[in-house]
């Protein structure tokens, strides 16, 4: 019915990419990704195709994220901290371009329901797939963007971010 390795293939730089996004801990991202690859693998005939794969994948991968973080009660989700800017990785640097920093930094001053969307539709997810992800409507995946977008200008406008310089 489906064909295990091309969706891993297909799909596995966007999951890893979305869990980047949450965590900016390549391991863990690496971790995780490989973590939804075996759920999917285990759950493919649960798959109904409500939603696209991608979206189903980085459902999958969320609730891990949420999950392994409940573990870690001490980590705060997507918090970067000084010595983080100053340990990144390869992958990191990728994900986090000297040019997008401003806007990574400023995100981290959001609410994390509005993190959430502000960063799904930053990996190209479509609105509908958002909401399909948060388990909300398109309607508010496009409120919570739209308002987030603006909190974005209005921080990055001010500077704010020269508490983590």
């Amino acid at each position: 019915m489906y064909d295990i390795d091309d969706i891993c293939n297909k799909y596995y730089n966007t999951v890893f990419k979305y869990l980047m996004s949450l965590s900016y801990d390549t391991n863990l991202s690496e971790e995780l990704t490989q973590e939804t690859f075996c759920i999917a693998i285990k759950e493919i005939d649960k798959f109904k195709g409500n939603c696209t794969i991608s979206t189903w994948l980085c459902i999958i991968a969320k609730h891990l994220y949420y999950h392994e973080n409940k573990k870690k009660s001490k980590f705060k989700i997507g918090e970067i901290q000084e010595k983080d800017i100053q340990e990144i990785s390869f992958e990191e640097k990728y994900f986090l371009k000297e040019e997008k920093l401003e806007l990574y930094k400023n995100l981290q001053l959001l609410d994390e329901v509005t993190k959430n969307v502000i960063y799904l539709r930053l990996l190209g997810f479509s609105f509908k797939e958002v909401a399909e992800i948060v388990g909300k409507n398109e309607s508010w995946s496009k409120v919570v963007y739209h308002r987030g977008k603006k909190e974005l200008e209005k921080l990055l406008k001010r500077g704010t971010i020269n508490e983590y310089e």
